[in-house]
């Protein structure tokens, strides 16, 4: 999320008349930099970036000392990054054949993801439910050692970074079957939509917006969501973030809010059914 920000920077501190500092508050899958957030002043000068663990949060964390969208306000869903369904190689070339070796009984697959509850764990397990998998999660810290075995074929599947998967996919180390993205990626235009695969529901991709208090009032509010949101329209900011994978929505905040809301809902009934927990 921090290219986002930084090429951001510049813009919204000529438009908004003070410099903006961009502060990292690591940890706890957001719950750090959000309660960091609730202790500022309501004063229309701290804003948060979050992302789909904020809405994980809600079922995963329910004890943080903040309730979403109640204490917090949506400013702007600014990017997302589409997750592609990739698959090894000896699974399956394309998309029917995958479906039909994932749910053979037997020992069954291993899929991969970034971490127990991650938005490519919990959209891995609401595809295994919805497409009647016999698969079995296997999580890692972060990225490149899950790549790195579903290149290798310890992993059978994952739903992966687009980005990160481009090269594998184009070297053919990688097969990609689906995308989870409202349209097709213009760096690999052969690969169909989940919703083209008759699989709309399913949610896996990053996404990338902005709070603050809810106590700010309406004026600064809107301030700086038109801030945001006059920024990702730039060219050259928009240029910039899609040569590094990243796709701009530059959604208002009512469309953020709603956003939030059907994430936690989603997210909300997959860890419950799977009994996912974290420390």
């Amino acid at each position: 999320m921090d290219p986002v920000v930084r090429l951001a920077q510049d813009i919204l501190a000529a438009d908004l008349g003070r410099p903006v500092v961009v502060e990292h508050r690591p940890g706890g899958a957001t719950v750090v930099g959000t309660i960091e957030l609730q202790r500022a002043a309501p004063d229309g000068h701290t804003m948060l970036m979050i992302a789909n663990s904020f809405s994980a949060n809600v079922t995963l964390r329910p004890n943080t000392p903040y309730q979403g969208l109640r204490d917090f306000a949506p400013l702007v869903m600014a990017t997302v990054v589409p997750h592609v369904l990739a698959v090894h190689p000896s699974v399956a070339r394309d998309f029917a054949g995958f479906l039909e070796a994932a749910r053979r009984p037997g020992q069954g697959m291993s899929f991969g993801s970034y971490g127990i509850g991650t938005s490519n764990h919990l959209g891995g397990e609401q595809f295994r439910e919805l497409a009647g998998l016999n698969a079995t999660h296997v999580p890692y810290s972060g990225s490149s050692q899950a790549n790195t075995d579903l290149i290798g074929g310890r992993l059978q599947f994952m739903f992966a970074n687009l980005p990160d998967m481009i090269p594998l996919v184009q070297s053919g180390r990688v097969v990609a079957v689906g995308i989870s993205n409202e349209t097709r990626a213009r760096e690999l235009p052969d690969v169909p939509t989940m919703a083209e695969l008759g699989f709309p529901l399913v949610l896996s991709d990053s996404w990338f917006g902005l709070i603050t208090r809810a106590e700010v009032p309406a004026p600064a509010r809107a301030r700086l969501e038109a801030a945001w949101v006059a920024a990702l329209a730039r060219p050259e900011v928009k240029a910039r973030l899609e040569e590094q994978g990243f796709t701009v929505l530059a959604r208002p905040s009512a469309q953020f809010g709603t956003e939030i809301r059907r994430y936690a809902e989603t997210y909300a009934q997959v860890i419950r059914a799977n009994n996912i927990t974290v420390n």
